[in-house]
């Protein structure tokens, strides 16, 4: 076994000497005609960095790959081939990364100059098929053919000679990617490179201080190396995976350690894919590209209920959803207004059209202020502020809402009001309170929403719009909340069916006419009478208030209450007025 590893050193070496001379000397040509061209005076150093790779890729070739002298085991030898592998890799993947980066960014370069970075980069990979060709030998492998990246092997219709095929056809760009590699000129090459296609990147040296960034923040994709010290890729796979963080977090292996059991063990471990130095570039954007589309598909999905921010850091960190807690939110019930008339006059397929039409308008009032759409129930939509991440104004982000909706109605008017036959409207109740925030599905069915007696109200109050004749209503536990309050009014005090405790209910009034002012005091004036039992003075203020406002609402309800009291028996009399409808 011995003189069998020896002989794979010596082959190894004579393969590789030839081209590893050629780059070398190539290289040194190269610089030396940049020296005197003044379109490559900006990529100088590039190119005597290309210069300093080729050289100590020779150097390594003559110098670490000989036959062993003495009787070392077959074990240490593949080891220590194992490892000048590693090494020779890493230099290729500078010569030929530097190479194709110089190419891509350095336009005005002359046709010599490119064709001596050509030439080069034949050398380099001629060294890389080479590699290919002499596997190591061990006691426990085997000589066998290089492992393909693990995203092409998943795929059956890949081939050598396929196109890579990135999807979308356009570039990903402005994800956060973390590259943890030892190796400063690859960390160099790869943050040029993914910063070239818009990416925001961050480097860790070695393994502990990638663990330490994956703490810190949250990442969209890394890129790791296995031979780090400190620790290993393995190590950092393997922490990742007990956090919880490989789950949500891809990881793609670059290393030279390119035999099948370090794949696999990578792979087993949760990676997302393995791709042997030196890399190839193309192939590089390709596994990139398809990481984060991945990533930007489980935010899209998250987006259908969550702001695209909120969304982002949901796919980065799910246990936030998963975990329920109690916590203050304020809900909003909206409901459309005679959807059952409208859908029976309309069919089934253009009442899918308006409807698809009106929820989408509603939903994004609801996204514009940082909120949730918990579910939608056939006309109505339920939406939530206040979590999954604390919102100190939930309140007021729900009633800011609550007015962009009605203000966002009366231009489907102009596009439906013909064939509907009537306007489109509808009616909202806001309720904020502690409520149990989570999975309120079940484990076959996951949804995020809050549970509670709180949530039952603001339902209840969507309902009282219709009794109350105001189309938006919020309860005194929202009012209470509210940092900066909006035009809006008391109703009085009210209880709801099945909810004994009475809620104090508001108008919040969306399009206040010019003289609310006015209109809100003289109405609160006759339900303060209205409430100490002073029912003719209440008749009176209520008598002068609806000459000038024949159809406000609420004031019909208020003076019908008043004209029922003063005809009831005194000793019955109770300002709560009761809802016995859902």
């Amino acid at each position: 076994m011995t003189e069998e590893t020896g002989q794979v050193l010596e082959q190894l070496r004579s393969a590789l000497l030839e081209d590893a001379e050629a780059a070398a000397s190539i290289s040194q040509l190269l610089l030396e005609n940049a020296s005197q061209s003044e379109a490559a005076a900006p990529w100088r150093r590039d190119l005597s960095r290309i210069r300093q790779s080729a050289l100590r890729l020779y150097r390594a070739v003559r110098q670490r790959l000989h036959a062993p002298h003495g009787t070392a085991s077959p074990k240490a030898i593949g080891e220590r081939l194992h490892r000048v592998r590693h090494d020779i890799r890493g230099i290729l993947g500078n010569v030929l990364n530097r190479c194709q980066l110089v190419t891509l960014e350095a336009d005005g370069l002359d046709e010599e100059l490119r064709a001596d970075l050509d030439r080069i980069r034949d050398h380099a990979r001629r060294c890389v098929d080479h590699l290919d060709q002499h596997r190591e030998v061990t006691r426990d492998e085997t000589p066998a053919e290089t492992p393909a990246p693990i995203a092409a092997r998943r795929s059956p219709a890949a081939s050598p000679t396929a196109p890579l095929i990135c999807l979308p056809a356009t570039d990903i760009t402005g994800a956060s990617i973390l590259v943890a590699d030892d190796n400063p000129t690859s960390r160099e090459l790869l943050g040029r490179f993914l910063k070239r296609h818009g990416h925001d990147v961050a480097f860790a040296a070695d393994g502990r201080e990638a663990l330490d960034l994956l703490h810190a923040r949250d990442f969209d994709l890394v890129l790791l190396d296995v031979i780090m010290p400190r620790a290993d890729g393995f190590e950092v796979l393997a922490s990742m995976r007990e956090t919880g963080k490989l789950a949500h977090t891809p990881v793609i292996v670059i290393s030279g350690m390119d035999s099948g059991p370090n794949v696999v063990r990578c792979i087993e471990m949760g990676a997302e894919d393995f791709l042997p130095r030196p890399i190839d570039m193309a192939l590089l954007k390709a596994r990139v590209c398809s990481c984060l589309e991945r990533q930007r598909l489980r935010e899209r999905e998250f987006a259908q209920f969550f702001t695209p921010e909120l969304a982002r850091q949901l796919v980065r960190r799910p246990e936030i959803l998963t975990g329920g807690r109690s916590m203050e939110v304020s809900v909003l019930f909206c409901d459309i207004v005679g959807f059952s008339r409208i859908s029976e006059r309309l069919g089934a397929i253009d009442t899918l059209r308006w409807l698809s039409d009106v929820l989408d308008a509603l939903a994004a009032c609801v996204m514009d202020e940082g909120g949730v759409l918990v579910n939608y129930v056939g006309d109505q939509i339920m939406a939530m502020w206040g979590a999954p991440e604390a919102q100190p104004d939930h309140a007021d982000r729900a009633c800011r809402t609550a007015i962009a909706m009605m203000k966002v109605l009366p231009q489907f008017d102009r596009r439906w009001q013909s064939a509907i036959g009537a306007r489109t409207e509808a009616s909202i109740g806001i309720n904020s309170g502690e409520a149990f925030v989570g999975n309120v599905g079940t484990p076959r069915k996951f949804q995020y929403g809050a549970l509670g007696n709180m949530v039952n109200l603001a339902s209840r109050v969507q309902s009282a719009t219709k009794y109350v004749r105001a189309p938006v209503l919020m309860t005194h536990h929202t009012h209470a909340r509210l940092k900066i309050r909006p035009p809006h009014r008391r109703l009085g005090k009210f209880r709801v069916n099945n909810i004994e405790e009475p809620v104090g209910l508001f108008e919040l009034a969306a399009s206040p006419p010019a003289d609310w002012l006015t209109l809100r005091r003289a109405y609160e004036r006759a339900l303060d009478c209205f409430e100490k039992h002073q029912l003719g003075k209440a008749s009176s203020l209520l008598g002068n208030l609806l000459v000038k406002n024949p159809s406000d609402g609420p004031s019909l309800l208020l003076m019908s209450r008043v004209a029922a009291s003063l005809f009831a028996d005194e000793t019955t009399f109770d300002p709560v007025w009761t809802f016995s409808a859902k």
